[in-house]
């Protein structure tokens, strides 16, 4: 029987694409969907602490042949993220519909700038445990962070879903024994959420 229902931040509740778009204009990728699944996994040692936002982009830079400024570097995952994030209402209202009969949580792989402002915000008010990487030095690339969030919500990963947008997480997921669906619209996800829940309870 499913009991809690997990989901990832940004790609899920938050609504990257503007953010994306900026991103995507600066680099210039040959496939958006293909950059920024590169951008979730290049960024594990920095949602762990063990680089710094502009090594990452500068790394990122010298990955794909770019020269771009100093500045522009540094702007782009703070600046340009505090301006250009949402909150996904659609997913949100998936996530208040399903905290009447559920635990609700959150991973995230995310660094502390972005916690700080998504605090202020209110992103994470509404779930009952919330993972972030920066925090536990762990990543979603790894089971750990799966089984600890499973802890935190007192409950087995058998009886737990868990939503991202990326697939390698999604897989890591599954392999704890978590069910797991890979996002790609909220009408898709109230769809599969729906499937699950009503074959599992």
């Amino acid at each position: 029987m499913i009991k809690a229902i997990i989901f990832d931040l940004g790609g899920v509740v938050l609504d990257m694409k503007p953010l994306l778009d900026k991103a995507v204009h600066i680099f210039q990728p040959s496939d958006e969907d293909e950059f920024w699944k590169e951008i979730n996994l290049e960024a594990i040692p920095l949602c762990k602490g063990d680089i710094t936002i502009f090594e990452f982009w500068k790394r990122m830079a010298k990955r794909h042949k770019k020269k771009i400024s100093e500045d522009i570097l540094r702007d782009l995952w703070i600046k340009d993220y505090r301006e250009l994030i949402s909150i996904n209402k659609k997913v949100q209202r998936i996530v208040e519909s399903l905290k009447e009969s559920y635990k609700i949580g959150m991973i995230s792989n995310i660094i502390s700038e972005h916690a700080s402002i998504n605090k202020k915000l209110g992103v994470f008010d509404m779930y009952d445990v919330v993972i972030l990487s920066n925090e536990v030095k762990l990543t979603k690339d790894k089971k750990e962070i799966f089984l600890l969030t499973a802890e935190k919500l007192k409950v087995l990963p058998q009886e737990c879903i868990f939503v991202d947008d990326i697939e390698k997480f999604v897989n890591v997921a599954n392999s704890v024994g978590m069910k797991a669906i890979l996002y790609k619209s909220p009408s898709q996800l109230q769809k599969e959420l729906t499937s699950l829940l009503g074959k599992t309870g």
